[in-house]
């Protein structure tokens, strides 16, 4: 079960938590000494390897080819906004925490290299805007937590996306975080009470040295969610925390990585202000990186970011080497890294939904009028459009739109018709107030049917030469592109390759019945019903 809001009392403080091969050459710098590479050198293959060192690849593992035993690896993910696992719409889905979980075993345990997590954050999307709704928002980031604690995350950078599930909710999820490994790290936001759990930088020890983790947040990003907990709140701006903190991490760390929960071009300029930083990880525009990594302070500063949605992870190498003491890779999250993940696919195939199923995300959906159609239309579905539209019904009914709930109910994965961002695209009228609730309560508005585009039915069924209500349902091929309907469902993540007059072409069905029949124009006064 999701964990129940809590609201601090007057001695805690609320805070919310929150494969392509590039090499980058740079030169190391000892805490404290100021000395710093010249090398500006990125994307390029090392072309120094040391003798005396031998690679850990794989055999058959094109990953980290050419590099040889690191020191320590640092895996960076960050922007997963919601998306646990592709949802399996197309082939050639990347990304999941099923993969993710697979990468980090296999550096672990094939690679036997020493490994710190981190993690950007924006664990979820903005509930008010994400296609499951709010409550399904809640449960996502309580699994996601559970997900990075399940990996052994070292640290997790506070992420004013994640805060907008509620400051209470994200707290209370905060505190039930198991374990004492995984922390929220923010440098400029403090909240008394809860430094056990949030806290400014992690130091943590990876094999024979140590890395020095912290994160910043724009403060802007922050006091713009308008949540009163806020007020409980201490944010400070960068300028003011970040210097003392990189001083301290200097003492004893050989790497320091900093997080940026900024707009992407501030992750440059803070590494450029702040050069004592090794790793710099900022946030991205888009799901799929435009450039590998950039080197800027002479080569010595890695700035990075692994793009959106968890497609990508990124892993930086530490190496003993004054030559090329870190080089970097991103990994595409893709079946290549399909394997058993047994923990993780409990969690996320089992435990997720079984949640999404219990709290009835779906039927509790917050629902709307239509807006769009006729006034006080309501869902009826096909069969009820069958009626004087039978040629129309049986062109439909060929379609894979008609097959749209059944693939549901065959998909592998289990209770996947009890995950709202699945049932919206493969129901009809999901989320209007006589729409799809369940199958049980709505069985005849299974499958992606004609009011999805059309618009509920109820008025043109009821009186058909009503020309105002005609009218309210006629969609054009230039109304369906231009206001991107399919889009909705048929986007680059479902559709990667889809092409709006390909498929119009497939599912037109313009003049293949005649209304010459006397009752087609007297309309229907039954209602369907539910049994």
């Amino acid at each position: 079960m999701t964990p129940t809001p809590i609201r601090a009392l007057a001695s805690v403080s609320l805070l919310a938590a929150a494969l392509l091969y590039v090499g980058c050459t740079g030169r190391d710098r000892e805490p404290g000494t100021g000395k710093e590479s010249t090398s500006k050198e990125v994307g390029k293959t090392s072309e120094v390897a040391s003798k005396t060192k031998t690679s850990t690849t794989v055999p058959g593992n094109t990953m980290f080819a050419g590099w040889p035993q690191p020191l320590a690896a640092i895996m960076i993910s960050g922007e997963q906004l919601g998306y646990l696992e592709p949802c399996g719409c197309t082939e050639g889905q990347a990304g999941g925490l099923l993969r993710r979980y697979e990468l980090a075993e296999r550096i672990r345990d094939v690679q036997k290299w020493p490994l710190v997590l981190v993690d950007l954050g924006s664990l979820i999307k903005d509930p008010g805007s994400a296609r499951g709704g709010p409550e399904q928002a809640k449960i996502k980031l309580n699994t996601a937590l559970k997900a990075l604690t399940l990996m052994g995350y070292d640290a997790l950078a506070l992420s004013p996306e994640d805060l907008k599930v509620g400051v209470d909710e994200a707290v209370g999820q905060i505190l039930n975080l198991q374990g004492d490994k995984t922390r929220i790290v923010a440098a400029n936001i403090v909240a008394a009470g809860l430094e056990a759990k949030i806290v400014p930088f992690v130091k943590v020890q990876a094999g024979a040295i140590k890395v020095g983790i912290t994160a910043v947040v724009d403060p802007s990003k922050i006091k713009a969610l308008k949540d009163p907990s806020l007020d409980l709140l201490t944010i400070k701006t960068i300028e003011e925390t970040l210097p003392a903190i990189l001083t301290e991490l200097e003492k004893d760390t050989k790497s320091q990585v900093l997080l940026v929960q900024a707009a992407p071009e501030e992750a440059k300029k803070l590494a450029l202000k702040y050069p004592g930083f090794d790793v710099v990880i900022g946030t991205s525009l888009y799901a799929d990186p435009t450039k590998d990594a950039e080197r800027v302070n002479d080569g010595k500063t890695l700035v990075l970011n692994v793009g959106q949605r968890g497609k990508y992870a990124g892993v930086v190498g530490i190496f003993d080497d004054a030559t090329q003491p870190y080089r970097y890779e991103r990994i595409a999250l893709d079946k290549r890294l399909d394997g058993p993940a047994k923990p993780m696919k409990a969690l996320i195939e089992d435990e997720f939904r079984d949640q999404l199923k219990t709290l009835k995300t779906v039927e509790n959906f917050p629902r709307h009028a239509f807006v769009n159609g006729s006034r006080d239309a309501s869902f009826l579905g096909a069969e009820s459009c069958k009626n004087c539209h039978p040629n129309t019904f049986t062109r439909w009914s060929t379609t894979k739109h008609a097959l749209a709930f059944q693939s549901l109910e065959r998909d592998p994965k289990p209770n996947v018709i009890f995950d709202a961002e699945c049932i919206t695209c493969h129901t009809t009228g999901f989320e209007y107030t006589s729409g799809w609730k369940s199958p049980e309560a709505t069985p005849f508005l299974k499958g992606n049917q004609c009011e999805n585009c059309h618009g509920p039915g109820s008025r043109h069924a009821s009186d058909p030469d009503n020309l105002d209500f005609r009218g309210a349902m006629k969609l054009t091929a230039e109304q369906a592109d231009k206001t991107r309907l399919c889009l909705r469902c048929h986007d680059e993540d479902n559709s990667p390759h889809f092409d709006f007059a390909k498929y119009w072409g497939q599912v037109i069905h313009k003049s293949l019945d005649t209304y010459t029949d006397p009752k087609v124009h007297k309309g229907l006064s039954a209602t369907p019903k539910a049994d």
